[in-house]
């Protein structure tokens, strides 16, 4: 049996010249030669066991196997013609599923109230957001686009800086009126530090000074949002992004300490696969989202 492509090629050559009934025509408008189309529609013909025209020296006509291919033929052409408008359609509008990973920090201080200001722009879009810790390889997941904190985005992936930010610490005012404000970080020692149960040190710089300051505390959980709560609670202090704690600072149920050390700084990266035609929906996305953050590096 003839490869399927071959076959559905000659379908093609036979539908023309049913079309235009003359081989000669037929030839031209496909720009090849009448011999070869010729032989194409025998060899057809073969294959199928049964005769598709009848050729005189004047005329061509369809057998009534013929009028069935064409009809088939042109049934195939109009569905053909139909997924083609409706992927013309889908390019430019603004619709249908955006699946995104993002960590869940970013995601829960960021990621969501972006979502909802695009999406009133544009109510038929929809968002499926991921915020495990896996690193999904975009080239083999079903994810559209990702957000990383990085130093080494991947090469081969397009990678736009949305924003830095950098970790600060910070506690409510009632536990810093009860256990003063530590001046420096070897402060830290003496008071309750929230943090994971993993992390037993939280580095500082004094200009080009690295020193590592052991903690400790009464509560430690692998959650930064347990771990805010805990320090609007006044149960300790926290080292957190700036980004997660600037609510908090804003209204003052935090209060920045150690302000003259820093910390570290983080850049947070859209990454999305490199592809010739994006469709419109995550075009505008990302359009969205660069916006939103070089309007505001701290949005919100």
């Amino acid at each position: 049996m003839q490869k399927l492509h071959k076959r559905v090629e000659r379908y093609v050559l036979f539908s023309e010249v049913a079309k235009l009934l003359s081989f000669a025509k037929a030839a031209d408008s496909l720009a090849i030669s009448r011999s070869f189309l010729s032989s194409q529609i025998k060899q057809l013909e073969k294959e199928l066991g049964t005769s598709l025209l009848i050729r005189s020296t004047r005329q061509v006509r369809l057998t009534p196997a013929g009028f069935k291919v064409l009809e088939k033929m042109q049934e195939i052409n109009s569905a053909i013609i139909s997924m083609e408008r409706e992927l013309d359609q889908s390019k430019s509008e603004i619709s249908g599923l955006l699946r995104i990973t993002a960590p869940e920090m970013f995601s829960q201080s960021h990621l969501t109230e972006i979502c909802h200001h695009f999406k009133q722009n544009h109510q038929d879009i929809e968002f499926e957001i991921d915020v495990s810790h896996n690193l999904h390889d975009l080239t083999q997941s079903h994810f559209d686009l990702a957000i990383r904190s990085t130093d080494t985005p991947p090469e081969n992936m397009v990678a736009k800086k949305l924003t830095s930010y950098q970790h600060i610490c910070c506690a409510s005012p009632e536990y810093l009126e009860k256990f003063t404000y530590p001046e420096q970080p070897l402060d830290l020692m003496d008071h309750h530090c929230l943090s994971s149960p993993q992390i037993r040190t939280w580095p500082f710089y004094d200009g080009q000074t690295r020193v590592e300051v052991d903690i400790q505390g009464s509560f430690s959980a692998n959650n930064q949002f347990l771990l805010l709560h805990a320090a609007m609670q006044g149960q300790g202090i926290i080292k957190a992004p700036d980004y997660l704690v600037q609510p908090a600072l804003k209204t003052g149920t935090l209060v920045q300490v150690l302000e003259n050390y820093f910390i570290c700084k983080n850049d947070m990266f859209l990454i999305y696969p490199q592809v010739l035609h994006r469709s419109a929906s995550l075009s505008a996305f990302i359009d969205f989202i660069q916006q939103w953050f070089s309007a505001d590096p701290i949005k919100r």
